[in-house]
């Protein structure tokens, strides 16, 4: 057995940091203030919300944060642009009916055009790349999950995903005959192409649309356009360290830098389980139902340079015999990627993800030598099977992301105490799901009336 890869002189390092301006100077709070609204943390999530906010409502909001702009999970992240959930959707419409839960996936679906919007009002200068993405399934179990998903969205008027059966697979005798229409059968060739490997195992293909972008960047640049509004209704402060949230019936006390902030509302963008307390105003603690209250989940990524241009892609590949086995997915972006110098395609791949229960995270912790063997070993190879094995990856990094037993993002008002409102929970679904909050978050606070959701606070 060869050696672990190690990085002894190397510290982790994320490409989407790398590509970030510098900061400047920090900002912390220096004084007791006020607004209307306070969001805490400037990640993705806690910047579109700001964003959302602005443009939808008239109040004046101020971001907390306790680092820098996107230096958590969004900067850590895979960088991808996707709609699933963490669970299946015929999942969720067996808990909430078929109505919500189609009406969630329009709501994530459409985090494109809110993307969109964004890079179109705050002039960011973030590389988009759209394209087709592709997951392998190899057996029926993996097939009838995402068919069933395919029904739902059938049966709730959305349009459905693409999913090819190969010709030879042993199974499709067994398949359904409800789920006609929602798959089309083609020689194994095409599955293979599609997923650019030549494992003959991978018989089902399911197709989406997907997209890479650096949302750290996004963030930054989102946060850089509000600071030049003109109208004097945002601010933004960071190296201030939330410790206490304190929800009375007539205002929002929170705690940061050692000062007090009061607001009308605060809204929680953080991945959750962050070292602050969230309260009522009789001192005990404010909490969200058991399969929501997030944990945390350390996810391991690593990336290559590529030596030809190749076009942008996304892949995953199923690897458990059920779904929701022990044994992790692994995926594959590949990117146009901009250097000070060049550009060039880079090529991430990822998949290992560990519960995480120490009381300090540390993004500068080494990246596991015998890890990220086993990623050179059973990932490599689906990301790019020329490449030779026991090579230096130009980055390797991890991140510390939001996950909850529900699978499903929290995004609203609590439901006892309405000045408290929450957009968190990644679940490692890509970042659309974070601006899809922040709209929604935003409409709240303009005074809609929303219908009753899968993503409501319990």
């Amino acid at each position: 057995m060869r050696s672990p890869i190690r990085y002894s002189d190397r510290p982790p390092q994320s490409p989407w940091l790398v590509q970030l301006a510098d900061d400047g100077p920090a900002q912390p709070l220096a004084a007791d203030t006020t607004a209307d609204v306070v969001v805490v943390g400037a990640g993705i999530a806690g910047v579109a919300t700001a964003f959302f906010v602005l443009r939808e409502t008239g109040r004046s909001v101020l971001v907390v944060e306790r680092d820098r702009v996107a230096r958590g999970a969004t900067g850590r992240n895979a960088g991808q642009m996707t709609t699933y959930f963490e669970r299946p959707l015929s999942d969720i419409a067996d808990e909430f009916g078929v109505e919500r839960a189609v009406a969630a996936q329009r709501g994530i679906d459409g985090a494109h055009d809110l993307f969109d919007l964004l890079l179109a009002e705050t002039g960011a200068a973030v590389r988009l790349e759209r394209f087709t993405g592709h997951m392998g399934m190899f057996n029926l179990n993996q097939l009838l999950v995402h068919l069933r998903n395919n029904f739902v969205r059938r049966q709730g008027g959305w349009h459905t995903e693409s999913c090819l059966v190969s010709e030879d697979a042993g199974f499709r005798s067994q398949i359904p005959a409800e789920f006609d229409g929602l798959y089309q059968v083609v020689p194994q060739a095409s599955v293979r192409e599609l997923l650019e490997i030549d494992d003959d195992r991978y018989c089902a293909v399911l197709s989406d649309l997907k997209g890479c972008a650096n949302s750290g960047l996004l963030a930054q640049q989102t946060l850089d356009h509000l600071r030049r509004r003109r109208d004097g209704r945002f601010r933004f402060v960071d190296h201030t360290e939330v410790t206490t949230v304190t929800v009375r019936e007539d205002a929002a006390v929170i705690r940061a830098g050692g000062h007090d902030v009061t607001a009308q509302h605060v809204v929680m963008c953080t991945n959750g389980f962050v070292d602050h307390v969230v309260r009522d105003h009789a001192a005990s603690p404010i909490r969200l139902a058991a399969d929501q209250e997030i944990t945390g989940r350390v996810a391991y990524m690593a990336a290559f340079f590529e030596d030809e241009r190749r076009d942008p892609a996304a892949m995953s590949y199923i690897r458990n015999e059920t779904i929701g086995g022990d044994n992790a997915y692994v995926y594959v972006t590949r990117r146009t990627y901009d250097r000070p110098d060049d550009v060039v395609t880079l090529t991430c791949m990822g998949g290992p993800e560990y519960p995480f229960h120490e009381p300090v995270y540390d993004a500068n912790a080494p990246f596991p030598g015998q890890l990220l063997a086993e990623m050179d070993d059973e990932v490599r190879p689906f990301a790019q099977a020329r490449r030779p094995p026991g090579q230096l990856y130009d980055f390797h990094w991890h991140g510390l992301m939001g996950y909850n037993d529900s699978g499903i993002r929290v995004v609203g008002a609590h439901p006892r105490h309405p000045r408290l409102l929450y957009n968190l929970g990644c679940n490692g679904v890509g970042f659309l799901p974070s601006i899809f909050g922040g709209h929604r978050v935003s409409r709240l606070l303009a005074g809609q009336t929303l219908a009753p959701s899968v993503f409501d606070p319990r």
